[in-house]
């Protein structure tokens, strides 16, 4: 798996592009012993709630391991370390790897050929360093002076690199020389497997969205449900926004967003909620008007901390009360069916009309809530 080049860094991505990519990204982090960075559904990306006890100990250890493989590697000697990065490349798909043994091809260790999608061969020469020290500007000098034109260099060493050497190996794009130091090359090793055994245990997380929104449906007999994360209709339930003087629907909903930034613990962005809406006194009532929040999709409650999903991070960045009636239509039962309602009717016919009969699934208080959801954001 490689990193995305500067080009495509900064090409847009469509959605399932974006998707594919963080999911590779966490795949890689996984097998390099890292802490995946996000969680990715049907309906959201976001970023991971803040790390607990258990993944902290489990990515202190997988760095422990990390460094005992490099020591294990100094005490190599240099024949047995090229034979170890032949075997990585071979791991990494390079083909025709050879090690140049005692012949000292020009200070190249090991001959490899890149082929990318099966017509285009990059001969590879691979120069390796069993060094505490730092790699000089001087090594990455010599070797590209050995390369021959479509050739690539590639220096893997146990230690760093100076900043001129780093500088020296970018400043050449014709004849390009890749560097690998300790901390790659254990990554490396650990992806592939090679000098290090991962044991896989899943590490379980509370979805506290997941138990609401069953308590929800059971509670006021919603009839849907969710196949493989997909909807198969809207299944939310809207409830009361928090009152606040001079404050429009909009700009509560702004507000209750905002105070989910940085992940906070449930417990603190309550209190910030309640103090931000400080008409709501009891805690238990600020947890219930919070949860408008999940019902719209703009947060989640992940691992005891509430968390924007991508939606909430959108609206933030964008605000208005149109992207909220999106959501509405798009997440809660019976919002479809009123907005149609309103377009034919005056707003005393259709609150009358709603009290007798009420879209399928839902009482008449909440038909007539989601009705003033949608009056108050002017839709």
């Amino acid at each position: 798996m490689n990193e995305l080049d500067s080009d495509q860094a900064t090409t847009p991505l469509t959605s399932d592009q974006l998707i594919e990519a963080l999911s590779r990204d966490d795949e890689l982090r996984s097998a390099r012993g890292y802490r995946q960075r996000f969680a990715v559904s049907a309906e959201s990306i976001r970023l991971r709630s803040p790390r607990n006890k258990a993944e902290e100990a489990i990515e202190k250890a997988n760095g422990q391991v990390k460094e005992q493989l490099i020591e294990s590697i100094m005490d190599m000697t240099p024949e047995v370390f090229e034979h170890l990065v032949a075997e990585l490349f071979t791991a990494m798909k390079y083909e025709d790897v050879r090690v140049t043994g005692r012949s000292r091809d020009g200070g190249v260790d090991v001959h490899a050929t890149l082929v990318a999608g099966g017509v285009i061969s990059v001969p590879t020469a691979i120069q390796v360093k069993r060094w505490k020290k730092s790699v000089r500007v001087n090594e990455i000098r010599q070797l590209r002076g050995t390369l021959h034109p479509g050739m690539q260099g590639i220096i893997v060493t146990t230690g760093n690199y100076t900043r001129d050497a780093l500088r020296e190996a970018l400043g050449n794009a014709l004849t390009p020389i890749h560097l690998i130091d300790g901390a790659l090359l254990a990554d490396l090793l650990t992806e592939f497997g090679i000098g290090v055994q991962a044991s896989r245990l899943s590490l379980l997380s509370l979805s506290q969205e997941a138990l609401d929104t069953i308590h929800e449906r059971v509670a006021k007999g919603a009839a849907t449900i969710s196949l493989g994360g997909v909807e198969l209709k809207p299944s939310y339930y809207i409830d009361k926004a928090p009152s606040s003087d001079g404050r429009t629907l909009l700009e509560c909903i702004i507000v209750m967003t905002d105070l989910a930034k940085g992940q906070p613990a449930l417990e603190c962005y309550i209190a910030r909620f309640q103090e931000a809406f400080p008409r709501i006194t009891r805690e238990d009532e600020a947890r219930r008007r919070s949860r408008v929040l999940t019902s719209l999709g703009l947060a989640e409650i992940e691992n005891g901390h509430m968390v924007l999903t991508l939606a909430g991070r959108n609206f933030l960045d964008a605000p208005s009360a149109q992207f909220l009636v999106d959501l509405l239509i798009a997440r809660i039962v019976g919002a479809r069916e009123i907005m149609q309602l309103r377009s034919s009717r005056t707003r005393q016919e259709l609150r009358s009309g709603l009290e007798i009969s009420p879209p399928e699934g839902l009482t008449p208080t909440q038909a007539k809530l989601i009705e003033a959801w949608l009056y108050a954001l002017g839709a």
